[in-house]
């Protein structure tokens, strides 16, 4: 495990939270927040009060102060192996200095595809931190954790995704649903005891067409909607859910941006999509939408760039201000703010570079940022700055190629 120098670095974020930083040369333009021509900065800050900066400085001296004993935080990274003869789940600790220590890897009772599924949510947690989730794309099944008190795993249950290839799932309260690439559908199950899934009756829906190439489900904050994107149609699905669990057929609305991808919750509302434009150079973009009680998608100020190449994956902090995006063709991350009216603004389009090929990010504590690479074969390890920026701290190494999903605690 290579790692870079942090102590430094940390030691300059804590005096620098609340400072306003140069503007410098090279930094991306970007749209006045206001008619009164507020900057970015000022509207990032919040009059000094955004609750997602304000943790910093007392949580970087705190690392800053145990940085040599790399002690324990009591948090934990999840992620998959998807290998093809077993799916394997890989757990870590989350050290205070932001480092990673293998923990275990535990047998998923499923197999994987042994290569990457192109998907956000393939492992999820559920809300209250005692279940964990994954995806076994090989055989067509999920499965079901119970998470100890020391963030190790207990297999409780698998079970047929009753479709092809699940790649990605949502959890809200007693449901699940699952994507099933292959079948270009979802599926529900309701949980029961110990996490076992039972299918739920009316719940199976068809996406918009055949070949869509849907790489994400999600449940609405409230839990009122499913929703799925499509890479291949530009479209965004929703789908009513009902008081048994089951859903209502689909409604498909095309996307702001080309190529929709990954997303996440702001603010408990506002939806944070990454737009990858098929993979084209500097043509990346995002794009926050409200979803109606109608179910239909509404954007608050359309498809921002972030000028780099194919971004999949989004990431959001734990109050909503801020979204980190990976830019897989472009080796780096993106960040934005999230305004309190859901607009959306380039903080950084280049917040830092990453390994080759980064797929899945999750915020974890709302301190650290941790993102999985494809070609590196490893997870880069950064630390949060104020205004959207990140510090590097270094990388775990030997992850499988066909590793996928991130999620944490």
């Amino acid at each position: 495990m290579k790692k870079f120098s942090f102590l430094q670095k940390a030691t300059v974020v804590a005096a620098m939270v609340f400072t306003v930083f140069a503007c410098k040369k090279q930094e991306e333009q970007v749209p006045q927040a206001s008619p009164d021509k507020v900057s970015l900065k000022e509207m990032m800050s919040e009059n000094g009060a955004n609750p997602d900066d304000l943790p910093l400085k007392t949580e970087m001296e705190k690392v800053t102060a145990e940085r040599a004993q790399k002690s324990k935080s009591g948090h934990y990274l999840y992620t998959e192996t998807n290998a093809l003869a077993r799916n394997e789940i890989i757990v870590y600790e989350v050290n205070t200095n932001g480092e990673l220590s293998l923990m275990e890897t535990v047998p998923s009772g499923g197999t994987g595809t042994g290569t990457g599924l192109g998907s956000q949510g393939a492992v999820v947690l559920d809300e209250a931190h005692e279940m964990l989730y994954a995806v076994n794309a090989g055989d067509h099944s999920i499965s079901s954790f119970k998470v100890k008190n020391n963030g190790g795993l207990k297999l409780t249950h698998t079970t047929p995704s009753m479709g092809k290839t699940p790649v990605s799932l949502a959890v809200h309260d007693n449901l699940l649903y699952v994507l099933n690439r292959g079948s270009d559908a979802i599926q529900g199950f309701k949980i029961g005891g110990n996490g076992k899934l039972t299918d739920i009756v009316q719940s199976n829906r068809p996406l918009s067409g055949m070949k869509v190439d849907a790489p994400q489900i999600s449940f609405t904050p409230n839990g009122f909607f499913v929703v799925v994107t499509e890479k291949a149609t530009n479209i965004v699905g929703t789908f009513k859910v009902n008081n048994n669990g089951s859903i209502m057929s689909g409604k498909f609305t095309k996307s702001d941006g080309k190529t929709p991808f990954g997303f996440e919750w702001s603010r408990h509302k506002f939806m944070i999509v990454s737009n990858a434009a098929g993979g084209a150079a500097a043509a990346g973009s995002s794009t926050a939408y409200t979803i109606n009680a109608n179910g239909i998608p509404k954007t608050t100020n359309g498809a921002i760039a972030n000028y780099q190449a194919a971004p999949c994956w989004v990431a959001i902090t734990k109050n909503g201000r801020f979204a980190y995006v990976t830019n897989t063709a472009s080796n780096n991350v993106s960040s934005y703010y999230i305004a309190g009216d859901g607009g959306l603004y380039l903080a950084k389009g280049v917040a830092a570079t990453s390994g080759m090929g980064p797929l899945d990010v999750v915020v974890s504590n709302n301190i650290y940022v941790f993102v999985l690479t494809s070609r590196s074969h490893s997870i880069d390890e950064y630390y949060r700055k104020p205004f959207g920026e990140l510090g590097a701290i270094g990388h775990v190494s030997g992850v499988p190629a066909s590793a996928t999903g991130l999620a944490s605690f």
